[in-house]
């Protein structure tokens, strides 16, 4: 087979040591079936003229990122190497920037990978810079974007092409880079790897990395765990038994020793399966994902391996892509510290309109959560050769190339995600919001977490997604009115920056959800025995617009969570140990479709929060300074499975959201309020109602003595 030394490079795989994800509001569990986009879609390059395109991006423990790419004739001479920085909230840090200090003929072939500090590296492949017709190049850079060194050589070996540079980089800073070298193994092209210190200086020289010779071995791609260790993926021509091609894998421990035998990945084995990607957990686990020819039926699919980090198979062979028409192409994977994992590719006509992007989004086990999705918004021409990276708590952003969408030849666009569905803790007590904001479940003190001020002891503790930026912000709720920290600096910054809402009455119960599925949190109340939705998101009661439902009775408490996986958030009431909730999303109480749930005591508080990141909210309480989660889903306390996580005092309020990683201060204790409609004095309709406890099932609870260990 050919190799194509002008594809794109994967994406850069992130490394870091965080764990954790999640995005609810008080009480309340905002999740989405699967990656749910933050923001727009975002031109990368500055520079418009001719061709920006070959992207590559990498990502730090905390989000921030950099995306890499190859832009025409703006260095002066053919392609050169060009980046752009980012903050985890999508915002540019500082101007794009030129990368290669050789400029003569091209460079081109940029892959990045990045450290869980944000310290970083982007690997290229030179024309006529060895002395021969391509070779590998690379430049450190640290976290502030400044240059470390001088741009220098990897290969040793000159002779010929070397080319597909591919890089990879663990927690610590050390990199490992893998490519492909015309003739230097004998026999047509060949995978070569080099180790490298944090500092730049090399670890090892270079060695061969396929053990058999015969024809092609290329289009490599590299992944490192946090630990240093690595695994190598390329493709090989005869090797699979059908003189078509397949896909070959081998381990290697930190020091570059190999760690047993080279792999074959793909179990099936007729016509071509080329274009590897691999992507690692921080603790050695890997996926592979590549492209096979005629495998789905039509053209070219996308096809994936999971392994453990003894390099067994996890599971069988699976097709990613649903789509199957024509030809889907290119695949990166990319994955969280935990191992949950992204793929992405190109697919012809899928869009209506050329290639366009997509993705898919898994767990570690290989569950799929949801289907596949269309990353870019333009569809006009062509959009194709994706690159993704995932941070430690599962945010995606996905590069592309887009043609035309500049106004001149093609350019460079990403797309950012919020991709875990994992919800974090935090209390309230006497006007403190203290947030798990690093995800560990542990409270470690303001240096990592974030304790903040905002509001009156006597408020009520909100939080939501308020400006769809895929963070929980912090708010409460004071005489029926909303005070929210829409800009999410954690400062009152007033009603014409951050949102000041007056809707429903003083007596009224503060509700957080996305009614309509917009990807933010809408405002609501409760009021014996209905809830007032504010559908349209506008911050006011507009009747015949927004939603009154009755469900449950006056002395319920209401509950608020995506019960069914659909993005849209549910309603439901939690009333003396049991959770009533509307399962199929309708805001009624329909027997024999909706569901009762035991868990827990009189006394307990319930609490809604994806556990296990399936999409699907699950059920909870807290009980005297400590979290009891139904991690499992199957909405039963299951002694040994579920989770007591113990955070905060027994006088605490409890919260659930997705904390962002920043100290956030105080706010004043009042504001002007604007004049909005208030929710009428009387619930203007009526509909269905909870059955009483007595027409229930009994089932088991979560005991009110005996506990889990934490």
């Amino acid at each position: 087979m050919v190799f194509d030394w002008l594809r794109t490079l994967r994406g850069g795989m992130r490394r870091g040591v965080r764990r954790g994800l999640g995005s609810i509001a008080a009480l309340e569990g905002r999740t989405l079936l699967s990656a749910t986009a933050i923001g727009e879609e975002t031109r990368v390059n500055t520079q418009t003229t001719f061709d920006q395109t070959y992207p590559a991006v990498a990502t730090d423990a905390d989000g921030d990122y950099v995306v890499t790419w190859a832009s025409y004739a703006q260095d002066g001479s053919d392609f050169g190497i060009y980046a752009q920085r980012y903050s985890p909230s999508g915002t540019p840090k500082g101007s794009e920037f030129k990368v290669n200090s050789f400029t003569t003929a091209s460079q081109n072939d940029p892959s990045v990978a990045m450290d869980a500090d944000g310290d970083f590296v982007i690997v290229w492949t030179s024309e006529g810079q060895d002395g021969s017709y391509g070779g590998i190049y690379g430049q450190r850079y640290n976290a502030s974007g400044i240059a470390q060194g001088g741009e220098f050589q990897i290969n040793t070996f000159t002779t010929s092409l070397q080319f597909n540079p591919s890089v990879a980089m663990d927690a610590a800073g050390n990199f490992a880079v893998s490519w492909d070298s015309d003739g230097q193994d004998g026999n047509g092209i060949g995978v070569y790897a080099r180790l490298f210190n944090a500092d730049g200086s090399p670890q090892t020289a270079e060695f061969r990395v396929n053990t058999d010779v015969t024809g092609n071995q290329g289009n490599s791609s590299i992944a490192m765990d946090q630990n240093g260790n690595i695994v190598i993926v390329w493709g090989t021509d005869i090797q699979d038994g059908d003189n078509d091609g397949g896909i070959s894998a081998r381990r290697y421990n930190s020091t570059g020793t190999p760690v047993g035998v080279e792999l074959q990945v793909n179990s099936h084995t007729a016509n071509p399966q080329s274009f590897p990607s691999v992507a690692m957990s921080d603790d050695g686990a890997f996926v592979v994902v590549w492209q096979s020819t005629g495998q789905d039926q039509s053209g070219e699919g996308i096809y994936g391996q999971r392994y453990s980090s003894a390099g067994a198979t996890s599971g069988t062979e699976f097709r990613v892509n649903v789509f199957t028409t024509g030809d889907q192409l290119n695949p990166t994977v990319s994955a969280d510290a935990n191992g949950n994992f992204v793929v992405t590719w190109s697919s012809n006509n899928q869009d209506g309109s050329g290639s366009g992007v997509y993705g898919r989004q898994y767990l570690a086990d290989g569950t799929v959560l949801g289907g596949e999705f269309l990353v870019n918004t333009t569809t006009a021409n062509a959009q194709q050769l994706p690159a993704v990276a995932v941070d430690d708590d599962g945010d995606i952003v996905i590069a592309w190339s887009s043609f035309n969408q500049d106004g001149s030849d093609t350019g460079t666009y990403t797309q950012r995600y919020r991709g875990s569905n994992v919800d974090n803790l935090g209390t309230w007590a006497a006007t403190k919001f203290s947030l798990d904001s690093n995800h560990n479940q542990i409270w470690d003190g303001t240096t990592t977490d974030t304790q903040s001020s905002f509001g009156s002891s006597t408020d009520t503790p909100i939080s939501g997604d308020w400006n769809g930026d895929g963070y929980s912000e912090i708010g409460i709720w004071r005489s029926g009115k909303f005070y929210l920290d829409a800009n999410g600096t954690g400062n009152w910054n007033g009603p014409g920056v951050d949102r000041l809402y007056a809707f429903g009455s003083v007596t009224d119960t503060p509700i957080i959800g996305d009614w309509n599925g917009d990807g933010k949190d809408e405002i609501g109340v409760w009021r014996s025995g209905r809830f007032y939705l504010d559908l349209n998101g506008n911050g006011a009661w507009n009747s015949g617009v927004d939603g009154v439902y009755s469900f449950g009775a006056t002395t319920d408490t209401p509950i608020i969570g995506d019960w069914n996986g659909d993005g849209i958030d549910d309603i439901g009431v939690w009333r003396s140990g049991k959770f009533y909730l509307d399962l199929n999303g309708n805001h009624a109480w329909n027997s024999g479709i909706d569901a009762v749930y035991a868990f827990g005591s009189t006394t307990d508080t319930p609490i809604i929060g994806d556990w296990n990141g399936n999409g699907i909210d699950d059920i909870g309480v807290w009980r005297a300074g400590s979290f009891y989660l139904d991690s499992n889903g199957n909405r039963a306390w299951n002694s040994g499975v579920d989770l007591k996580v113990t955070f905060g005092l027994s006088t605490d309020t409890p919260l659930i959201g997705y904390w962002r990683p920043k100290s956030l201060p105080g706010i004043p204790t009042a504001g002007a309020v604007p004049s909005n409609s208030p929710v009428p004095s009387s619930s203007p309709a009526s509909a269905d109602s909870v059955p009483s406890d007595a027409n229930l099932a009994s089932l088991l609870a979560v005991p009110t003595k005996r506990k889990q260990n934490s």
